[in-house]
């Protein structure tokens, strides 16, 4: 059957106004054109919507069964066009975003506890499988926005910047570094070294394997694992060390027993991104509250960095 949308709306109205003339006046057309399209209905369905009885029309039985559709059809629409505009808007949906290698998102609940208030039907979901390809991810239009510091050059991606970071050693109190207030490259001969996995097919290689390489420093054996928390029970467990960002590591050290101790100067800062693909009011939304938490973020951990002399981010944190 070739049916289009309008013959929907053009039963339903005749049946609401109950003449030709109110329902051409509704449907904003002239009566004849309504006359028209009715015709073309009846003679593509070969039955008869209605019976004629002067001025008004009555559905048939097989009308009534056209009618039936059409309602569900027509709210169906009309569902959709608000659920559109919703969309549209930033009102509904979901958001779909990642970090890039870290696994531990201790950060997440209080942005999304903000954006909430601006947002209230949006739902943030984390794609874990793009936690080490990111902008792949992003480029494909399976993430809306992902937090990185190894940029991609391509014009389809916008980079925001949201903060610098800083990398600690972390060890177990009873391990033998703990007692250090720095750390140099040469202090990882020989240890036992957890880092975050990196996907070879980024072609990224962690700055503390390159210091580690240029200055002929060899571990015992380099361990690269998923997860943060892993990573963190087994330094607690005095298994071996890590090297981890400030902002990561924070919580950790309130509740573990560990402590973080500064790397050399060659290891620089490093800047972090949201990158995004497209531009709507729930990702807008999302990356002003994003900015938001990190500058309160940076702002907590460079105070406490002067607030505790000779020591940094909380009293377990070693300058």
């Amino acid at each position: 059957m070739n049916i289009a949308l309008h013959h929907f709306s053009l039963v339903s109205a005749i049946v609401q106004e109950g003449t030709l003339t109110r329902a051409a006046e509704k449907l904003h057309l002239t009566q004849s054109a309504l006359s028209h399209q009715l015709k073309e209905l009846e003679k593509e369905l070969d039955i008869p919507v209605f019976n004629r009885q002067g001025k008004k029309l009555q559905l048939t039985n097989e009308g009534a069964r056209f009618l039936k559709s059409a309602q569900k059809i027509l709210s169906e629409l009309t569902v959709l066009e608000s659920d559109m505009h919703h969309f549209k808007n930033g009102e509904t949906g979901t958001l779909k975003i990642i970090t890039q290698c870290y696994t531990a998102y201790h950060w997440l609940p209080g942005i999304i506890k903000n954006y909430k208030k601006i947002s209230p039907g949006i739902d943030i979901h984390i794609v874990s499988a793009a936690t080490y390809l990111p902008l792949e991810y992003l480029v494909k239009g399976e993430l809306d926005i992902a937090i990185i510091r190894n940029k991609m050059n391509n014009p389809a991606i916008q980079y925001e910047p949201l903060f610098q970071d800083q990398l600690f050693v972390i060890v177990s109190n009873d391990h033998p570094l703990a007692r250090k207030r720095s750390i140099k490259i040469s202090d990882f001969e020989g240890e036992e070294l957890f880092f975050a996995y990196n996907d070879p097919a980024t072609g990224s290689v962690p700055v503390i394997e390159n210091l580690l390489k240029h200055n002929q420093v060899n571990p015992r054996h380099i361990h690269r694992i998923h997860y943060t928390d892993a990573i963190i029970e087994l330094v607690n467990a005095n298994l071996g060390i890590t090297v981890l960002a400030d902002w990561i590591v924070q919580p950790y050290l309130e509740t573990k027993n560990i402590r973080a101790i500064k790397m050399p100067p060659e290891v620089a800062k490093r800047t972090w991104y949201a990158a995004t693909c497209r531009q709507t009011p729930a990702i807008n939304n999302f990356l002003e509250c994003l900015k938001q938490h990190f500058s309160d973020m940076r702002l907590a951990i460079d105070e406490n960095e002067m607030v505790l002399t000779g020591q940094a981010l909380r009293p377990m944190l070693v300058a």
